[in-house]
């Protein structure tokens, strides 16, 4: 992303923690005004990619984010979502917000209203719980086949993304867009790292079993110097020391965000 959209911004900004405009039922909106450069995407924006791979790469990306974002509250329900603004704001074309919007209308994380605005829905305790118990054990499955098959890993790729999450970190903070971009792509190579090219092919369609939901993104800890510690101990071919690392990452995480340990799920 450029640098523009991790800095508190003039209205209409995309901004963390900024919501732009207000429709006429006072919703918060992401995207109100849609200009003229919102109709082609940015050229420096770190989403940006050549070719069908790197399409696809920009669509799987403003999907994850947005996703992210709204299973995560960063996107309050009820928040008013435009097509043009978002794309501006992350500096890419319309198709790959477009095709996220779609994707999240289809998995009711997003409705459509009156007049065919689309507004974000209600997600609730019990399915924030769900989903961070799919990711624990996701990421133990993940911790599990990646220590086994550690010697054969590029784990250079790997720790090469730590330094976007640093960037971010600097740039636009740990709430930031960026960031939270930097976060998902750093495990996303984990854990193609883990399985094979046909069964990672196979879960990168299903979003779902991805740890999407950012647990991580809070403050009061050094979010860099974290990931590199867990990038050692799966790197590490301990399975054991692995899954310790990855579990704790992960619950420590949901807990900070909370305000306690996981524990069962429960009703909405």
């Amino acid at each position: 992303m450029t640098p523009e959209v991790l800095r508190p911004s003039e209205p209409g900004g995309l901004a963390h923690g900024s919501r732009s405009g207000t429709g006429s039922d006072a919703s918060p909106v992401v995207g109100a005004a849609p200009t003229d450069a919102a109709m082609a995407p940015a050229p420096t924006s770190a989403m940006a990619a050549t070719g069908a791979a790197g399409a696809a790469t920009v669509r799987e990306r403003v999907y994850r984010y947005l996703r992210q974002a709204v299973m995560t509250g960063e996107l309050p329900p009820g928040t008013r979502l435009v097509e043009d603004r978002i794309a501006e704001e992350l500096g890419v074309s319309r198709t790959p917000v477009r095709e996220a919007l779609q994707r999240l209308t289809s998995e009711a994380l997003v409705t459509r209203i009156r007049r065919g605005q689309l507004e974000v829905c209600a997600v609730g305790p019990r399915e924030r719980a769900e989903m961070h118990l799919l990711r624990v054990a996701f990421d133990e499955v993940v911790a599990r086949l990646v220590s086994r098959r550690a010697a054969e890993v590029d784990w250079q790729t790997i720790l090469d993304k730590l330094g976007p999450l640093d960037a971010a970190l600097r740039d636009g903070g740990i709430g930031s867009p960026a960031f939270a971009m930097a976060h998902l792509d750093l495990h996303m190579a984990v854990n193609r790292a883990a399985f094979s090219t046909r069964t990672s092919t196979f879960l990168e369609s299903q979003a779902f079993l991805y740890p999407t939901d950012d647990y991580v993104q809070q403050g009061g800890y050094e979010p860099v110097e974290q990931h590199r510690a867990l990038i050692a101990a799966l790197a590490s071919g301990d399975e054991e020391q692995a899954v310790a690392a990855a579990l704790a990452h992960a619950v420590r995480g949901h807990a900070r965000r909370t305000g306690h340990a996981a524990g069962p799920v429960g009703d909405d």
